[in-house]
């Protein structure tokens, strides 16, 4: 069944919506962010003097200039210069392990890389790579524009995702299809000048493109927390109050992180917030309600489609939630694109029947890049229309409403905390391990902690007995920290079907007894421990945690992490960071840690702070 929206086709680059908002309004705020404000003006100024030194350097249509940077401004700049210059952008996780960052370089054929200073001393580069550090060239230029070298069907940006073989694969996209995206949600929704977002997204995220372009190219400014503040409910909180945000875009777990916070705090959160866009993973039912609740009448809209259907191509404005409703529908396509429901045949499917959602229209990818054979097996011709369709793996069915509806996937791609993961990317270096004979990783969850997670089954090599640690260091030296599993069951065997296939449903559920390498339980005991032993229970689900436990075996992540720093602040008055986390993981270390954050800020604090903080301190 084909549904399908039609407007004219745009036909300009991403920047030009931004451009002509700098040119018209050069002293309109922009960028804002704790280390200051870039008007229009400022920003295309700073970016076309660094869009003409990276053409001097080279840079040019469909090739890639990468961008490895932490959260800030300096982001904007150079994802403007970018494209400015004619080339793509290549947005890089500097999280990632130094193997992963080095591939995606060299895959990526990146001869330039743009980033801040404090990482261009800190991580290692390869030989062959320029690199210029964004917060350290030269302010502004004359704001001259550059000779345009590309047209809209010429690479805007690449994304790598994870994929099936054991390496990542690079989504390439046009700027047609992005510019058609931000044209249609800035016209439907009314985005204007006087509209702030919270740029909350990581800027290898694709709902980042939208932060940016969507946002700048309505006259409307970004409001872009530090590196330290981008996983910090609080800071989002004061942010939006500030600044007046009135659009939210990210993940859902992002939002469930301020809804959590606000509950806690029983906040009705100020500001003027009227739309939240919602996208890359599963909404829960209950947040509309619950988002109203603590910000008043906000527009909550479900986004969704693939990555390589360009930042969004579908969505569902929710209005009232149906109480017999098992998921938030996905909606109906935005303009230029179609949907269609096929079996395997690529037949349309009944109304009511589940199968393969597939897209057509301006918003498809171009391919992946430098890789034709994967290319061509996620494309097809549609067999009575004639045309190209993306076949997306995904599954779903049409509502008897005309909305569509997501079931799941096709294959072994999962998304977990808006990350899109393939399983087998996992299995595959897992099955690299010496140790290991098979190994099958899955998506689990665990009440009452709603947060999913990944959980390795795992045949050791006869004679071998590899440990949770041991494994889990083995995949950090490849992989990104939200692709490790946090648990790791051993088993004699994989379960099978009658058929001899591999029988899912028949894995157990990870444990403290099959799967979370936790230590003896010792007892907490300092007044620190025994606090943040409760705090990491409430947030796990687990009944105790001893001093001993290890964060990320009892099935810790980083967005569990990121709430587990929100409660130390809260509790201790200390602020710690992801990394502390790595480095400490037992509650015995972690608290150990807050106690000298405590200790050395003893002498500023006055009588009264100091003695709460001693008898914090004493132990019982």
């Amino acid at each position: 069944m084909l549904m399908t929206s039609g407007a004219n086709a745009p036909n300009e680059l991403i920047q030009d919506l931004f451009v002509a908002q700098a040119t018209g309004a050069p002293d309109r705020p922009a960028v804002i962010s704790d280390a200051g404000t870039l008007t229009y003006g400022e920003l295309l100024r700073r970016a076309r003097a660094c869009a003409r030194k990276l053409r001097d350097l080279g840079a040019r249509p469909n090739s890639l200039v990468a961008v490895a940077m932490e959260k800030g401004w300096e982001q904007i700049v150079a994802v403007l210069a970018i494209v400015e210059s004619g080339a793509a952008y290549l947005p890089i996780d500097i999280q990632v392990p130094r193997e992963r960052l080095w591939y995606l370089l060299k895959n990526g054929e990146v001869q330039i890389v743009l980033t801040q200073s404090r990482l261009d001393s800190s991580l290692e580069w390869p030989a062959n790579v320029i690199r210029l550090s964004i917060d350290a060239e030269a302010s502004e230029g004359d704001g001259e524009p550059l000779e345009r070298v590309q047209t809209p069907d010429d690479l805007a940006y690449v994304l790598y995702t994870s994929g099936s073989t054991g390496k990542p694969k690079g989504v390439m996209i046009a700027h047609r299809g992005v510019v058609n995206c931000i044209r249609e949600t800035n016209r439907t929704f009314q985005i204007s000048a006087g509209d702030r977002c919270l740029a909350l997204t990581a800027l290898h995220h694709d709902m980042s493109v939208y932060d940016i372009f969507g946002l700048l190219g309505a006259g409307g400014a970004m409001v872009v927390p530090d590196a330290a503040g981008s996983r910090a409910p609080a800071a989002w909180v004061r942010l939006i109050d500030e600044h007046g945000v009135t659009v939210w875009n990210s993940v859902p777990a992002f939002m469930e992180m301020l809804l959590e916070y606000a509950s806690r705090k029983e906040l009705r959160i100020p500001g003027r917030l009227r739309l939240a866009f919602l996208g890359g993973d599963w909404i829960p039912v209950t947040a509309p309600h619950r988002i109203q609740a603590h910000f008043g009448d906000v527009q909550v809209v479900s986004v969704g489609g693939p990555t390589e259907t360009t930042v969004w191509n579908i969505w569902y404005p929710i209005q009232a939630v149906n109480p017999d409703w098992k998921s938030i529908p996905y909606g109906h396509p935005i303009a230029n694109t179609r949907y269609y429901v096929l079996d395997e045949s690529l037949r349309d499917c009944p109304a009511g029947d589940v199968g393969e959602l597939c897209c057509a229209g301006v918003g498809l990818m171009k391919g992946y890049w430098r890789d034709e054979e994967r290319t061509r097996a996620r494309f097809a011709i549609h067999p009575r229309t004639g045309e190209t369709i993306l076949r997306t793996g995904d599954r779903g069915r049409l509502r008897p409403d005309g909305e569509i509806e997501f079931v799941g996937r096709t294959d072994s791609q999962v998304k977990v905390l808006g990350q899109r993961i393939e399983l087998q990317e996992i299995e595959s270096i897992l099955m690299g391990h010496p140790g290991v004979s098979r190994a099958v990783v899955t998506v689990a969850s665990r009440e009452p902690a709603s947060s999913p997670y990944l959980a390795a089954y795992i045949v050791p090599v006869a004679g071998e007995t590899p440990r949770s640690n041991e494994l889990r260091e083995f995949l950090s030296r490849e992989l990104p920290d939200y692709m490790i599993p946090s648990a790791f069951v051993r088993m004699t065997e994989l379960p099978l079907s009658s058929n001899g296939k591999l029988d899912r449903t028949a894995l157990p559920m990870p444990s403290s007894e099959n799967g979370f390498d936790t230590a003896s339980y010792h007892a907490a005991e300092s007044p620190v421990e025994i606090q943040l032993a409760e705090i990491l229970a409430q947030l796990l689900g687990l009944d105790r945690v001893g001093r001993e436990d290890n964060f990320f075996l009892l099935g810790g992540q980083s967005l569990l992490g990121a709430q587990l720093i929100v409660r130390v602040r809260e509790r201790f008055g200390v602020q710690l960071r992801l990394r502390d986390l790595f480095e400490t993981q037992t509650v015995a270390k972690l608290a150990g840690r807050i106690e000298r954050e405590l200790t050395s800020s003893l002498e500023s604090m006055s009588e009264e702070e100091a003695s709460r903080i001693l008898s914090m301190l004493e132990r019982r």
